[in-house]
């Protein structure tokens, strides 16, 4: 049973969306700024240090709690549709993250269409996770996750990865993941009443502007069409109340067809990417340490 807070947490969603749908189209640079101020409302954890860095070339925070464990690692790839989004973004999760894990996270600020289409957040993503294991982290003791887009570029940059003949990372953890961006096995035809923050017409324009005419069924850009073999252990975290569900469910179902060492948890009753909500339900600190155990499970 969904908690009373997350409830009014989804109301208020919910209304936000409503207002939203009777405003006319918004620029990117304007949801960008509007999402930037939306994060300001859920800020980092103060327990947790923050430096500015470059990983592989790509701006990147690093966040990390007292005592942390240098000899593992999370990379972390922010959602927002590959148009939107950043680290100012998602400084709730990513700096609980680093807390409950135990281990330094690399939030990676990489680039965004329409002016950086697809392939380029798969680029940053691979040359992130190169870096890391170059600045002498193994492989098999980090951990990528992302939310969203982010949470499909966690799983792109495995395939790319994997196809490359890198060493693979330990685990992964896809957070609401955005598995197919035709939209054709789910969301495009999904009932968008259920879900109080995304319109699947705003996804429509998000895979136009990333994939400027390119196919969208690439594997890279839509890992669910993917051949998903080799993969490392996965936690799949998705909500009941989003039109992104059977991204996540079929996902699963097809990596474990392909022999993947699959975890998946459905919330019920949560919204998408929940964990951005963190300071206001419980189901959010629930979901952020069961990913830190995951990631702890499989790092060490």
């Amino acid at each position: 049973m969904p908690s009373t807070e997350m409830q009014q947490v989804k109301a208020q969603l919910a209304e936000e969306k409503a207002k939203a749908a009777k405003l006319p189209e918004p620029s990117w640079a304007e949801m960008r700024d509007g999402y930037a101020e939306l994060g300001k409302l859920f800020p980092a954890d103060p327990a947790a240090s923050q430096q500015q860095m470059e990983l592989g070339g790509v701006p990147t925070v690093r966040f990390a709690g007292e005592g942390t464990d240098e000899s593992r690692a999370m990379l972390y790839l922010h959602g927002g549709g590959y148009t939107l989004g950043g680290i100012v973004t998602h400084l709730a999760i990513t700096s609980r993250l680093a807390l409950a894990a135990g281990c330094p996270v690399y939030a990676l600020d990489y680039r965004l269409a329409p002016e950086h289409p697809f392939p380029a957040p798969v680029d940053d993503a691979v040359a992130g996770f190169r870096a890391l294991v170059a600045s002498g982290v193994a492989a098999d003791r980090i951990a990528i996750a992302g939310d969203s887009a982010g949470g499909g570029l966690t799983l792109a940059c495995m395939l790319a990865l994997r196809d490359a003949g890198d060493a693979m990372p330990a685990c992964g953890v896809p957070i609401s993941p955005w598995t197919d961006i035709t939209g054709e096995t789910g969301w495009a035809h999904a009932d968008d009443a259920v879900d109080p923050m995304i319109k699947p017409a705003d996804l429509h324009r998000m895979t136009r502007d990333y994939m400027q005419g390119q196919d969208a069924k690439q594997p890279l850009a839509s890992p669910l069409f993917g051949d998903l073999a080799g993969l490392p252990p996965l936690l799949v975290q998705v909500g009941t109340a989003e039109i992104l569900l059977t991204d996540s469910t079929q996902l699963s179902e097809k990596a474990r067809a392909a022999g993947v060492d699959v975890t998946l948890h459905i919330e019920d009753g949560a919204p998408h990417v929940w964990h951005h909500f963190t300071p206001l339900m419980p189901e959010g600190v629930a979901a952020i340490n069961q990913a830190a155990d995951f990631v702890r499970q499989h790092t060490v």
